[in-house]
C-alpha cells in the first residue's frame, strides 16, 4: 500500500457532519454513538489512558457486546500502560476481539525493548476512530484519557474531532480493516498471556471503583446534560453536509524504511487538499516544519497566499523535544513572511485582562483554553479543510499511520478559521526585531509590548532546547 493514500473516488460523496469543539462534547458524542450501535463497533486509538473516562468508555463498550453489538477494539500498545488486564478480560467475552498494534514483547521492560528494537517499535499507530454500525464514525486528534474531555482540572488538551455520517465511513472501515489486518497487529491475549483469578477480580475491581466513584457519576451527569447528547439521542443535531473524502497514512514497522527525505504539506495532505490560492492557516499542536516545510510555507507566501500558523509555545506544550524541533525554524519562516502564534501558559494570564480562547459571544464553549494544543487542522482559503490525526511534523508525514478528511465546506472552513482569528488575539504573537532576534508580543495584553525573553523560559531551559535542537533527531519528532 502506498505511504500516503487517498482511499476515496475523484468525486467525493456528500457526507455530513458535526463539529466536536467542546472537550465534554467530544465524549458526549462517543458515549451517545456506542450507546446506539446496533449492530458493530470498530474502535481505534493510539492512547487509551487507566482513568475515570477510558474506565467509563470501556464499560459502555463491554455493555454494547452484551446487547449484541460485534466488537473490534485496536491500540496502539505504546499507549495502554496499566491496561494489560482489563483488555484481556474485555477480550474474553463474547462479541469482543481485543488487538494491538506494534506491541512490545517485554511487557515489564519496555525502556530497554526501545533500545533493543528501535526500528520496529518507532512505527505507530496514530490513527483514530469510533465507527458505530458502519454508518457513523468519530475522526480527529482525541485519545482516550481525561485531558481530552474536560474530565480534569490539571492537564487539559484543547483537540478537535468530527462525527460524520455518509458514505465516507465506508472508506474509513477500509483503513480500520486494513490496520486490524496488518502483520503489526496481535491479539492482546497472546500478548498479555492468562490471567489468574486474583489478577482478574484485582483488575475488575480497581476499574469498578474508578467507574462506579462519585467523580465518574457526577462526569456521567454532566455528560449526558450536554445539549449536544440530548440533541443527538433526539435526532436534532445540526448538520453539514459537504464532499468528504479520506485519506490515510499506512506505513507497516517491517517494511518502513528509515525517513531520509524532510516532510512537507504534499506528503502530509496529498493532491486531494486543494494547493492554496489565497488563504492557508495551520493549526498543529506538534509543529515541526523542517527545511523543506519550511521552503514550501515560503513559496506560498512569495505566490502572495496568507500563511498563518497556530502552535504551542514552551510552556504549553507537553512535549520539549518536539519544541526543540520546531523552535530552530521560527526566524526563517517569519523572514519568509508567515505568521506565528504560540499559544500561552496555562498559568500565564495577560497583565491587564482575562480573555478565553476560540470563543464567539454565545457559542458553547468553543474555544481553545490555554492549556496545551492537540487539534491538527489545516484550512484552505476558507473553503477547504483537514481535520484527522496528522501534525505537521515528520513523525507524521513518515513512521506513523494516520486518518484525516479532506472535507469543502465554506461554512464549517470559515467557523474554523474564524476559531483561529479569535485564538490569534489571545495568544502569543512572534515577530523579528530591528537586530534580527525573536520577540513575543501577547496579544492579550492592553498594551502589548514585544518581548525578547521566550514566555515560561529560563536560561536553563532555553540552554536545553538548543542542545536537543543540535541532536539529529528532527526525523524523529
Amino acid at each position: 500500500m502506498k505511504r500516503t493514500e487517498d482511499t476515496g473516488s475523484k468525486q467525493p460523496d456528500m457526507s455530513s457532519h458535526c463539529l466536536l469543539h467542546d472537550a465534554k462534547d467530544a465524549f458526549a458524542a462517543r458515549l451517545w454513538l456506542i450507546r446506539s450501535a446496533r449492530r458493530s463497533l470498530d474502535v481505534q486509538y493510539y492512547i487509551w489512558h487507566n482513568d475515570m473516562s477510558g474506565s467509563l468508555l470501556l464499560d459502555e463498550i463491554a455493555a454494547a457486546a452484551q446487547r449484541g453489538v460485534a466488537v473490534r477494539l485496536l491500540i496502539d500498545d505504546n499507549g495502554i500502560d496499566g491496561l494489560d488486564g482489563r483488555l484481556a478480560i474485555l477480550d474474553a467475552l463474547p462479541m469482543v476481539a481485543v488487538r494491538l498494534y506494534n506491541p512490545f514483547r517485554m511487557r515489564r521492560f519496555r525502556a530497554l525493548e526501545w533500545l533493543l528494537a528501535f526500528h520496529r517499535l518507532n512505527s505507530r499507530m496514530h490513527a483514530k476512530s469510533l465507527t458505530a454500525d458502519e454508518h457513523m464514525t468519530i475522526v480527529g486528534g482525541r485519545n482516550i484519557g481525561d485531558e481530552y474531555f474536560g474530565a480534569q482540572s490539571k492537564a487539559q488538551f484543547e483537540d478537535l474531532d468530527v462525527l460524520t455520517a455518509g458514505p465516507v465511513v465506508a472508506e474509513v472501515k477500509q483503513v480500520f480493516d486494513q490496520h486490524w489486518h496488518s502483520a503489526a497487529v496481535r491479539p492482546v491475549a497472546d500478548v498479555v498471556g492468562r490471567l489468574s483469578r486474583k489478577a482478574k477480580c484485582d483488575t475488575m475491581r480497581k476499574a469498578e471503583a474508578i467507574a462506579q466513584g462519585p467523580a465518574a457519576q457526577r462526569y456521567l451527569e454532566a455528560i449526558e446534560a450536554q445539549p449536544l447528547y440530548t440533541d443527538l439521542r433526539l435526532d436534532r443535531a445540526k448538520w453539514f453536509r459537504a464532499p468528504t473524502r479520506a485519506i490515510a497514512a499506512m506505513p507497516l514497522p517491517e517494511t518502513t524504511t528509515s525517513p531520509d527525505r524532510a516532510t512537507g504539506l504534499n506528503e502530509l495532505l496529498p493532491q486531494t487538499l486543494p494547493h492554496p490560492a489565497n488563504d492557508l492557516v495551520l493549526i498543529s499542536g506538534y509543529f515541526v516544519p523542517t527545511e523543506q516545510g519550511c521552503d514550501e510555507l515560503g513559496d506560498l507566501r512569495r505566490s502572495g497566499v496568507s500563511v498563518r500558523v497556530l502552535t504551542n509555545s514552551y510552556a504549553s506544550t507537553d512535549v520539549g523535544v518536539v519544541h526543540a524541533g520546531y523552535a530552530p525554524f521560527r526566524k526563517v519562516l517569519l523572514q519568509h513572511g508567515i505568521e506565528l502564534f504560540e499559544i500561552p501558559a496555562p498559568d500565564d494570564a495577560p497583565k491587564k485582562r482575562a480573555a478565553k480562547f476560540l470563543r464567539s459571544g454565545s457559542e458553547r464553549s468553543r474555544r481553545f483554553s490555554g492549556k496545551s494544543l492537540h487539534a491538527k487542522v489545516y484550512v484552505v482559503d476558507r473553503r477547504y479543510f483537514y481535520i484527522g490525526s496528522a501534525n505537521f511534523d515528520p513523525r507524521s508525514a513518515h513512521l506513523n499511520t494516520e486518518l484525516g478528511f479532506i472535507i469543502e465546506s465554506a461554512a464549517l472552513s470559515e467557523q474554523l478559521a474564524n476559531a483561529f482569528e479569535r485564538a490569534a488575539h489571545n495568544s502569543y504573537r512572534m515577530s523579528l526585531l530591528p537586530d534580527g532576534a525573536l520577540a513575543w508580543t501577547d496579544t492579550r495584553d492592553d498594551q502589548p509590548v514585544p518581548e525578547r525573553i521566550e514566555p515560561g523560559t529560563n536560561p536553563i531551559s532555553r540552554a536545553m532546547v538548543r542542545l536537543l535542537a543540535k541532536l539529529p533527531i528532527d526525523r524523529h519528532l
